[in-house]
């Protein structure tokens, strides 16, 4: 095996999600290339340690186990369970038969989850035992769902489950894989929702496929390397990850949960050569390491997504070796847009998020649509084979979403030199201010520069004059004290007057979405309900 083995699979035209695992396996044969921290324990499949052929023999059983009861070809399966590797596997043993994967992030509630089960009109529930108990609790509340199956040991499996465990006892371990057409959906992804009911992105073939493989191509990672990720395979972004890992056949080990000295230590014992984490990952392994005393000089390349990292991170962990790259996208973009890689001696400036991935097409429009020229911001617009071709059972966001033929992405960037692009803020983001639009991203990079702030989140809190009010909502690094006050201070003395905070707030901690983002819908909504603004 080498470097050259992940381009036949790249280059295979007839490559598809539906026959993938048979395609990888034939490649990279029976090489180790998934590594768990918790072994799988089935009857017909143990262990923490697989090869290409042990992941397709397994899709194939529980492929054989969805059609045996009743799954067909375009049925949503919606699977509701914790980040486990089943998840993955069994979101393709759906696209080997034809059916609709529907991944869902194991924290939704019940009522989250039957939401988007009626929304997607789902007959099939694949999950388990946490998730059920913890999160959906009776099969009642989700009337819509006809079959419950549920993955894990046969022991924790609840009357009136289908177990997984048991029933891939009864079924073979061949499974041909149906014929699907490029634009064909496979999954839906359901969004955040950061307004209203999440959308479910219906994602097909072609789009998984398409900035998955030239990532794949472009990434200097090959059968030799060690991923370390602990990312949410529901999100598209832990989806994508694992998918270019396995075309790659680097091995990859998937932790099912964060901890930043779990995998510090892993990166340490296990000489990991890469690293997928999101921004506050990366905060949180500073934190953890504050004497560098964890060997990570095995990492040749760290990578990041989700959410715009700061450019202090970037160089701290350049410092340890290696490169880092970065991905920027949303679940509608599948999830890559653009890409940017930095280095000792190749630096960008903040809110640089590289060049557009051929070939997706991207402009910079304003209010009316038109195309605006480089260095002045407006909202991002998509076009090409990565974007999805619309959300599931909603045509009114649909015309909204594609109007002018384009993705709108919801993102305010602009064009630099070379086509860079910039991301500035996410256009609900932008603090209206007395007559100015205040970009949070920057205002929340001037703050991370005092010493004491850690992590930082500008939000907008209504005014009945002033149409908004900035306001930051902050942590402090471990062991510092500062008063909201000192820190009012010091933005009045650093930042422009017209975007510095009125407010301020210290808190312990942020509250964190899926990807570790900060959930400033939930901050914009208690501030409004706490903060006397009249006194600002």
């Amino acid at each position: 095996m080498s470097w050259l083995s992940k381009f036949k699979i790249i280059l295979d035209p007839s490559l598809s999600m539906a026959n993938f695992w048979d395609k990888v396996a034939a490649v990279h044969g029976n090489r180790h290339i998934v590594l768990l921290d918790e072994p799988l324990d089935y009857a017909r499949v143990k262990g923490g340690a697989f090869g290409s052929e042990d992941i397709l023999n397994f899709v194939n059983l529980i492929g054989n186990v969805l059609k045996k009861n009743g799954i067909n070809r375009g049925d949503r399966v919606v699977i509701a369970t914790g980040n486990r590797i089943e998840l993955l596997l069994t979101a393709y043993a759906c696209f080997k038969v034809g059916a609709i994967a529907v991944p869902l992030n194991y924290m939704l509630k019940g009522g989250e989850i039957k939401y988007i089960a009626e929304n997607c009109e789902a007959r099939f529930m694949v999950t388990d035992r946490d998730v059920f108990d913890t999160n959906i609790k009776s099969q009642d509340s989700i009337p819509v769902v006809e079959k419950w199956i549920m993955v894990g040991n046969s022991k924790d499996c609840l009357p009136g489950f289908i177990s997984l465990d048991e029933e891939i006892n009864h079924v073979s371990s061949s499974l041909e894989p149906v014929r699907i057409h490029r634009d064909e959906t496979v999954a839906i992804f359901y969004t955040s929702g950061t307004t209203g009911y999440p959308k479910g992105a219906m994602m097909t073939s072609h789009n998984l496929l398409t900035t998955q493989r030239i990532t794949a191509a472009v990434l200097p990672v090959t059968d030799k390397d060690l991923g370390l990720s602990a990312l949410p395979s529901a999100h598209l972004m832990g989806f994508a990850v694992a998918l270019v890992c396995f075309i790659i056949g680097a091995q990859g080990y998937f932790m099912k949960y964060f901890h930043p000295v779990k995998v510090l230590e892993a990166i340490e014992k296990r000489k990991a050569s890469v690293f997928i984490g999101v921004p506050a990952m990366y905060s949180m392994l500073i934190h953890a390491n504050p004497n560098d005393s964890y060997d990570l000089s095995s990492v040749r390349l760290w990578a990041s997504g989700a959410d715009a990292m700061p450019v202090e991170h970037i160089k701290k962990f350049l410092g340890y070796g290696g490169i880092f790259f970065e991905a920027y996208g949303q679940v509608e973009t599948s999830p890559i847009t653009s890409i940017k890689v930095s280095t000792r001696k190749i630096n960008f400036k903040h809110g640089c998020v590289g060049l557009a991935v051929p070939p997706v097409r991207v402009q910079v429009w304003d209010e009316e649509g038109r195309r605006l020229p480089p260095g002045k911001p407006g909202e991002l617009v998509v076009r090409g084979p990565n974007v999805t071709k619309g959300y599931w059972n909603d045509s009114a966001k649909n015309e909204e979403a594609f109007r002018g033929g384009w993705f709108h992405t919801g993102d305010m960037a602009y064009r630099g030199k070379y086509g860079l692009l910039y991301f500035v803020d996410r256009k609900k983001d932008v603090v209206k201010a007395g007559g100015y639009s205040v970009f949070s991203k920057e205002v929340e990079e001037e703050i991370r520069q005092h010493p004491k702030v850690d992590d930082v989140a500008i939000v907008g809190i209504p005014h009945p004059t002033k149409v908004e009010v900035v306001a930051a909502v902050c942590t402090l690094k471990r062991g510092e004290n500062m008063t909201p006050d000192e820190l009012l201070a010091w933005c009045r003395e650093n930042i422009a007057e017209y975007k510095a905070p009125r407010y301020v707030e210290i808190r312990d901690e942020m509250p964190y979405g899926m990807t570790l983002k900060v959930l400033k819908r939930v901050l914009r909504d208690e501030l409004a309900q706490k903060v006397d603004v009249s006194k600002l």
